[in-house]
Parts: C-alpha cells; structure tokens; sequence
C-alpha cells in the first residue's frame, strides 16, 4: 500500500522551539517524532511513502533521506495551509485504485499496521480510548465497531474513542472523489478542509468504515504532551541500556529510565528519571529530571525539572521549570 504522511504544520503550539526547526524533526527519547513514526510504520513503507510538506520542508526532506534512505520517498508542497483534506488533495498523482495508508506526523502511533487492512471495509480509522475525550475528535461506532459519525470535541464524555490521526482506504480513488466533493462544495471546518468531512461524505454514500485500537498513541503537540510521551517512550524501552555503567565511569549518578546519547559530556551531575540527552550535549554539576536537553546545549551548575532545552542553547544558574528554543543563552545567576 502507499503511505501519505502530512507534514505541513507550522507548529504554533511549540513555538520557540519551531520558529528554527519544524515540529516533526523536534527530539524526543532518542529520535524525532517522525523518526519515532517512521520506525513504527516500517511494516508498511515498503512501497511509495509521500509526505506533504510546507513550513521548513526542505529541511524535513533533507532529514528524511539522510535517516530513511531506504524509503522511496516523494515530497508535495502544500504552499496554503487550507486544512488536512487538501494536504491529501495535493497527492491526487498519486492516489489510484490500490490501498492507501494516511498517517498524520504531528503524534507518534504505535499499532499492528500490517493487521490495519479490513477486507469488508472501505476505510478503517484507529482509535485511543481516553477518560476525557473532550479536547479530541471521536468515532461513535455500532456493536461491530463500524462509524456511525463523528463528533469534533464532544460535550460529554460518553463517546471517548478518539481519533489518532491513522487512516486506512481500500482505494485511493475513493478517497479523492470524497475530498473533491468537499472542496467543489466549499465544506469546511474553521476556515479549513477537514478530512473527517470527507469521511462523512463516504458515509453518506454507504461507504463501511471500521475503527481498530492502537497499542498507544502519544500526543507530541504541546509541550507538556512531549514530556509526556518522552516519559511514556523512555518507560517502554527506548533510554540507554549502558546509561547506569557510563555513570558509574563518568562522575555523574543516572536514575533511569534515561536517554543518553554517545556524545554527551556529563560531570558531577544527577540525571533522571526520564531524561532524554541529545548529541554533544555538555552537563556540569547540575541535576536534570523529567526533560529534553537537544543537540549541542550545555548546562552549568543548574537545576532543571519538566523543562524543553532547544538545539545549542547555554544555562547557567539555578532553575527550576523552562522552555527554551535554539540558540539561546540563560544566565540564571
């Protein structure tokens, strides 16, 4: 089957950190989110995997055919942002009568992807269960788990299958046909095409569309969000095995799980839990707990907890909680 993956987003909600980099290259447990996406997704890129891309683009093509140069990778410029159903629209070259897997790269998704595929479904939709689905867009499904509708951030929590951005169609034909009838008739959602009005379209012509569970969906939107899956990827397994013997060799003590990569320096500090530390980062006596600490930055003599430390940036001095983006330097003395 063909992948797309949208990448177009300027990610607003992570600013300072994407005014330098674009959101899908931004670092977390050892590898970016696409990274993280990609691996997961290595069962079902066998063939073309096109992603749309707008803000920084060239940058995550570049990323893309250094780390994956193994994909058969295309890239489509979305140059307006009119919403996820014209991102899909932008690839109508490529959309034919086979399968199509749409993956959306703004969270990383764990599932059986090769299982996605229904035989007596035109489209299946995966899905999280949450306790409050209130801020998300959820499926309403029968006692067969096919979609009766969908509801964008419902009132009550009655329906908490959210919607994790993961999308399987048994012909990509039938897909564009539904988003051109949304564009021809001018349907949008806050200014924008969205592609669950195209799945509605699909219901309205008696299309089957079944929703599946993922293993776990994280949400690498927000700030928070990323520490979050940071802690939950780090949890699973993806820290350093040798992090404990280099503390051991290297001045510094480590509660895991951590990251740590190869090229760090780190002297008489306390790293963890769920710390991630990126390449050629310096670390002086400072203790760093549930963070992200990116390529190049270096710390001295501070105190850092729930913090986001962009690319080359230089600490100094007590703190306690920060979010600082590329190249910047904080004299908390």
């Amino acid at each position: 089957m063909k992948v797309i993956i949208p990448l177009a987003g300027y990610g607003k909600r992570m600013r300072p950190h994407t005014w330098s980099r674009p959101k899908p290259l931004l670092y977390v447990a050892s590898n970016s989110i696409i990274g993280h996406l990609l691996n997961f997704m290595s069962d079902v890129t066998t063939e073309e995997v096109i992603f749309v891309v707008g803000y920084k683009g060239d940058e995550i093509e570049a990323w893309i055919r250094q780390n994956y140069p193994h994909l058969d990778a295309h890239f489509v410029v979305q140059e307006e942002a009119l919403g996820q159903a014209h991102a899909i629209w932008m690839c109508r070259d490529y959309l034919d009568d086979g399968e199509v897997l749409v993956a959306f790269g703004n969270g990383i998704v764990d599932a059986a992807y090769a299982q996605i595929p229904e035989p007596d479904a035109d489209g299946v939709i995966l899905v999280q269960e949450m306790e409050d689905p209130r801020t998300f867009g959820v499926v309403v499904t029968d006692e067969n788990d096919v979609v009766t509708d969908f509801i964008e951030k419902p009132d009550t929590v009655e329906h908490n299958q959210v919607i994790a951005g993961i999308y399987w169609f048994k012909h990509g034909r039938t897909l564009l046909t539904a988003i051109e009838t949304i564009i021809a008739e001018n349907r949008q959602t806050k200014g924008e095409y969205y592609l669950v009005d195209a799945y509605k379209v699909m219901l309205e012509g008696g299309a089957v569309i079944k929703a599946k569970p993922t293993i776990f969906w994280l949400d690498a939107g927000k700030p928070d969000y990323m520490l979050e899956a940071n802690k939950r990827l780090l949890g699973l397994g993806y820290g350093s095995e040798d992090a404990l013997e280099r503390s051991y060799t290297e001045d510094f003590t480590v509660f895991p799980p951590v990251f740590i990569h190869e090229t760090a320096v780190i002297h008489g500090c306390v790293i963890g839990p769920y710390v991630s530390i990126g390449p050629d980062v310096h670390l002086k006596n400072s203790i760093i707990r549930n963070s992200i600490i990116d390529q190049g930055s270096r710390i001295e003599n501070s105190i850092l907890e729930d913090s986001l430390i962009g690319e080359n940036v230089q600490i100094t001095g007590q703190g306690k909680k920060l979010f600082v983006g590329d190249n910047s330097v904080v004299d908390l003395d």
